[in-house]
């Protein structure tokens, strides 16, 4: 059964992750997001907060030009892709932040993440909430019915999808967490400002609609050492 967790929304994954990784072996998949340089300078760049906590941590990307300046940076990073990266070692966390709705093939990408996996080890992801209330009071307010999507997105989740396709790759989902980003009101329109007090009104007393949500995934004892072709 989906155990949703609808007391109280994380503000941070760092709230989540910290107690996981301390320690231990994680795996940043996507690790830099966009460019290099950009998140270090808005200080998004996360890897430099795992390395502080993990006991060992690698990130992989697929942009080579970023991997190259991360890893002039001294940070451990290799060009893979999350779809077919496969580690000569497991590791205890593997982290996706942000990643799986830009993917061709999700499906791959959990079969990787089962294989690079210790077998007590979670899978932990971030992605935005399909049905958040943000989207829905843009289609409310813009008097549309077609909510605004990134067009670098293949796809959009709900946690009940998402459970989905992770049962049919081998996983568990342990836990899912809400959250949300913190958006300030200053200079900003007075529509927008409304909609952001209403946004965060509605998504303190119903979590399930904050923007975005967390899973932490499990991996099963049977779960497959083989990565199988991709399905149709």
């Amino acid at each position: 059964m989906l155990h949703l967790v609808g007391n109280a929304r994380l503000r941070s994954i760092h709230d989540l992750l910290g107690p996981l990784i301390k320690g231990r072996r994680m795996l940043d998949i996507g690790t830099i997001g966009h460019e290099f340089e950009a998140r270090q300078e808005i200080g998004t760049f996360y890897l430099s907060e795992f390395v502080g906590l993990a006991g060992y941590v690698k990130g992989i990307d697929i942009l080579e030009e970023d991997v190259a300046r991360a890893r002039a940076a001294g940070y451990e990073v290799v060009v893979g892709d999350a779809e077919s990266f496969v580690d000569t070692e497991p590791y205890d966390v593997v982290f996706a932040g942000e990643l799986i709705e830009h993917l061709s093939n999700p499906g791959l990408f959990l079969r990787c993440s089962i294989r690079n996996l210790k077998k007590d080890g979670v899978l932990v992801i971030t992605t935005p909430n399909a049905f958040s209330m943000s989207r829905l009071l843009k289609c409310v307010f813009g008097l549309t019915n077609e909510p605004p999507v990134n067009p670098e997105h293949t796809c959009y989740y709900t946690p009940q999808t998402l459970q989905q396709l992770s049962v049919r790759e081998g996983f568990e989902i342990k836990q899912i967490y809400f959250s949300d980003y913190d958006y300030g009101t200053r200079g900003v329109t007075m529509k927008r400002a409304f909609m952001l007090r209403v946004n965060k009104m509605l998504c303190d007393l119903f979590p399930q609609l904050s923007q975005s949500f967390i899973a932490v995934l499990g991996r099963p004892s049977d779960a497959r050492d083989e990565l199988s072709p991709s399905g149709a």
